[in-house]
């Protein structure tokens, strides 16, 4: 899978720039949509909550529930835009399918490469958030891009399932926007599991994305590195995902190819 991506890394990143440039042609705000969704996402969640509901951040004195809220949801955003959009990628590129030999895998992995430039976009947001809440910058931001791919490969691990999966079960192109929306409220992106039970908190750090996000909000807020059950986590579930759409891919190639 890993050596059909690098065989056609010059067809991925060529049809990347292609897509990056042309996705907001015609609009009228064109590549600042990037910036504008999550902004407003995060003006309507940071007043509801923090206004509204009073939901507390759990964070030490001087972080505003703003930081908090970004510090989780944008990577989240990102996260979901991967599955979303890679979910879709064999069924969005089958005439190409039908007409040449790429991998399907090629297909999702150039929706990781879009994904990450949002990403980017989000990493970069989040600088002048932490400065303007009045938390200091360490060098351990520089983890922040780390992160940043290890939740995109979480992903990409997840897409290329569910995209062969998608062409057997159109209902699938239904049912992941809803799960992907339900997914946010089992992790804690909106709210803080400090105060949770312990018991509480290890059933939701079973949950795949759980120390993906936390790992965020250890660097830029907390000013420490991850702990080593988060790495060992965060390497389990990537090496896991990326085993079980292998198989998958493997077994539903030809099938696949059939339907399309």
């Amino acid at each position: 899978m890993l050596k059909n991506i690098y065989l056609y890394r010059r067809y991925v990143l060529a049809s990347f720039w292609t897509d990056l440039r042309y996705r907001y042609a015609g609009t009228a705000l064109g590549f600042f949509w990037v910036i504008l969704n999550p902004v407003l996402e995060v003006i309507i969640y940071a007043v509801v909550f923090s206004q509204l509901v009073s939901v507390r951040s759990g964070g030490g004195e001087g972080i505003s529930y703003t930081l908090f809220l970004t510090s989780g949801l944008f990577p989240y955003l990102a996260f979901s835009q991967m599955i979303s959009r890679g979910s879709s990628a064999i069924k969005s590129n089958a005439l190409y399918m039908r007409r040449s030999l790429v991998p399907a895998e090629v297909f999702v992995f150039k929706e990781a490469l879009l994904s990450g430039f949002s990403f980017l976009i989000y990493l970069i947001l989040l600088l002048p958030i932490s400065l303007i809440a009045g938390n200091p910058l360490t060098w351990r931001i520089l983890l922040m891009p780390v992160s940043a791919v290890f939740l995109l490969l979480l992903g990409f691990g997840m897409a290329i399932p569910l995209a062969n999966l998608r062409i057997l079960f159109p209902d699938l192109g239904e049912v992941i926007p809803v799960i992907l929306q339900l997914w946010r409220w089992t992790l804690p992106i909106m709210f803080s599991d400090d105060n949770f039970p312990d018991w509480l908190r290890r059933l939701m750090s079973l949950n795949p994305p759980y120390y993906f996000i936390r790992s965020f909000r250890d660097v830029l807020i907390e000013h420490r590195l991850p702990s080593f059950e988060a790495w060992l986590s965060i390497g389990f579930w990537i090496v896991c995902f990326l085993i079980i759409s292998q198989m998958i891919s493997r077994q539903l190639r030809n099938e696949v190819k059939d339907l399309l």
